[in-house]
């Protein structure tokens, strides 16, 4: 007794050992904490899922469907998936797998073969008979820590990639907003340098009446030709990136 209670605590130590060297998380070069915000009326933005941050009915239409079509977005869920299960087989691993199975068989024998005929006649004789079997696979004792240390290593990996869908996920749809407000942004500069152009062209149209008159010199002229192609020119512009 004596000697297995020291095998006993002998072992209960060894359980407790972990030669994994000890993480220290390094100190980030940013502030521990940031200024609090004036308090407002309103919530965080980070509590605010994007159907109600954004109020734009097309733009919620655009950033459904990136959300649901974009394919890199679909392969980080996959690794997700794929980490949870890596995470659940290190776990396991900590654990005995244990087998077990049971059966039963009914056997009809006649008496004649069990040599019991010319006594008790020519009957048979019905028996059970019934079997259960429990057993557990090979099972590492996990002394140094190295099975404790696999599953955390794969229960952190898990957590790492759900981050990172998540970041993706924000910049799919930070990418999708600033691409649609620059469209928009786009689309008034044109509106207004349409009507710039057409100012211009009204400008240059009364340069022309007045030095055809003699009012004005040609330098009047001169000067509204290029204000003229300037206004074209950005026009032309604004057409070409608000397009790309």
């Amino acid at each position: 007794m004596r000697n297995a209670a020291y095998i006993l605590i002998g072992v209960a130590l060894l359980g407790g050992c972990n030669m994994a060297p000890k993480y220290v998380q390094p100190v980030p070069p940013v502030p521990a904490s940031f200024p609090a915000p004036p308090a407002s009326g309103g919530g965080a933005a980070t509590a605010v899922g994007w159907q109600r941050f954004f109020g734009d009915p097309q733009l919620k239409a655009y950033i459904a469907a990136a959300l649901a079509n974009n394919r890199d977005l679909a392969a980080a869920a996959a690794r997700i998936e794929q980490a949870r299960a890596q995470f659940r087989i290190q776990q396991a691993g900590r654990l005995p797998q244990i087998d077990g199975n049971a059966s039963g068989t009914r056997t009809q024998a006649p008496l004649g073969s069990l040599g019991l005929g010319d006594s008790l006649g020519n009957g048979a004789i019905t028996y059970n008979q019934y079997s259960v079997r429990v057993a557990t696979s090979a099972f590492e004792l996990d002394f140094w820590g190295r099975v404790r240390n696999l599953s955390e290593s794969a229960r952190r990996s898990y957590l790492a990639t759900v981050e990172a869908q998540r970041a993706f996920r924000l910049s799919l749809i930070s990418d999708v907003a600033a691409t649609y407000y620059s469209i928009r942004a786009g689309e008034e500069g044109i509106a207004l340098a349409e009507r710039t152009l057409a100012s211009r062209r009204l400008g240059l149209a009364i340069a022309k009446l007045r030095m055809d008159a003699g009012v004005t010199s040609s330098v009047d002229y001169d000067q509204s030709t290029a204000l003229l192609t300037q206004a074209q020119t950005e026009l032309a512009d604004l057409r070409r990136t608000t397009e790309q």
